[in-house]
Order: C-alpha cells, then structure tokens, then sequence
C-alpha cells in the first residue's frame, strides 16, 4: 500500500477505500502488492493474528473486489491453498486519506511502517542491502513553509511515477530477454516532526 498527498488519475475507487480502512486488509493488500500469495502465508507474516480472521479479511477484499483468486495449490502439509493477488496496486490520495476514520490511520501507516522495518532488517540479516554500491540511503533534515512543503510533495509523486514506470518496463524486457530481475523496495517518506527531540532534555531527576 503506498499513500499519496495529490491527487492524480484515480486509480483508487471507493470500494478499495472501504477496504484498505482497516489494518488487518492493509497488510494484505501490502503483501499482495509484492505478489500472489496465500492465507496462511500472510498470516504468519503478521503478529498476532489468526490464520481465521486473515481469512476473513480476505474474503472481504474479494467481496470489494479489490483482490481475486488465482489458483490452488497444496501446501507442504498437504492441505489445499487458495493463492490471491491484488487486482491493482492500491493508493490513496489526500482527499480519499481525510475520508479514512481518523481512528485507523495510525494503525494503518503502523501497519506499512512495520513492514518497512521488516523488509530493511531481512535485507540487512541477508547480507544484500550493500550488496549493489548504488543503493540509495538519505536521511535528510529540512525546514518548509507551505509552498516548499507541497513542492517536495510534488517531486516525490514524480518519483514514485517514475519508479512504478521503472518496475513495469523491467517487467517487460525481462520477459522478452529472460533476464532475472533483483527484488527490491523502494521507500519515499515525508512527515512532519518536533523541533525539539525528546532525548536532548537536560534530566531533572536526581540520580
């Protein structure tokens, strides 16, 4: 799931509004984003969550029509799978954000944040974040009025275009060429914060 702050051609309708406004289908639709998968697989992605209400959710996005069944498969114990994928990568612009129950956004963007943390830790565990010396890495402090606010706004949808752009012409030359492409994330970020961090207040406890 990735959130947009404009509003460009809508590739997110109300159904799929309804659906992402809850964690649980956030973190589906997020898996599914990276590709087909099952129930029980997402499930033991996430914590403390049952494989049933997984499940539940699941059925759920079908009914909105956000995601769909692909095939079935047996699973290393035996069982039978039902394999889904997202129907369309899901996005919210700002005005679709402000409909979302302002109780759930913070689980919401919790929910991606995790995920983030997840993907950078495993990518770190196996040895493969250093790996290509032109990886990007930057974290960078800035102070805004309004207008430069929404012109980083501005670059950074261009960005994600571009990088979407990027990750489908991939996908195509490499079914021509055979080619095996690197799995990777791409994270872009904004957001405000206090001026003052927390960690730099002289303690006035005594010790």
């Amino acid at each position: 799931m990735s959130k947009r702050t404009t509003s460009p051609p809508q590739l997110f309708d109300q159904r799929l509004l309804r659906a992402e406004a809850h964690p649980i289908r956030a973190h589906i639709l997020s898996i599914l984003g990276e590709g087909p998968s099952s129930p029980a697989r997402m499930q033991r992605r996430m914590e403390n969550v049952s494989l049933n209400l997984v499940s539940y959710h699941v059925k759920q996005l079908v009914k909105f029509g956000c995601i769909e069944l692909v095939r079935k498969e047996k699973s290393p114990s035996g069982a039978t799978e039902r394999v889904y994928r997202a129907v369309e990568r899901p996005f919210i612009d700002a005005e679709q954000w402000a409909a979302v129950d302002p109780k759930l956004r913070q689980p919401i963007t919790a929910t991606i944040l995790r995920m983030i943390s997840e993907d950078t830790g495993r990518s770190l565990a196996e040895g493969k974040f250093d790996a290509l010396v032109d990886n990007h890495l930057s974290r960078t402090p800035v102070e805004l009025d309004a207008e430069g606010w929404q012109e980083v706004v501005a670059t950074l949808e261009r960005a994600l275009a571009d990088v979407l752009e990027a990750n489908a012409k991939s996908a195509e030359r490499a079914r021509e060429s055979g080619e095996e492409r690197t799995v990777a994330r791409v994270v872009i970020m904004q957001y405000p914060i206090g001026r003052e961090d927390p960690r730099e207040r002289e303690s006035t406890e005594l010790g």
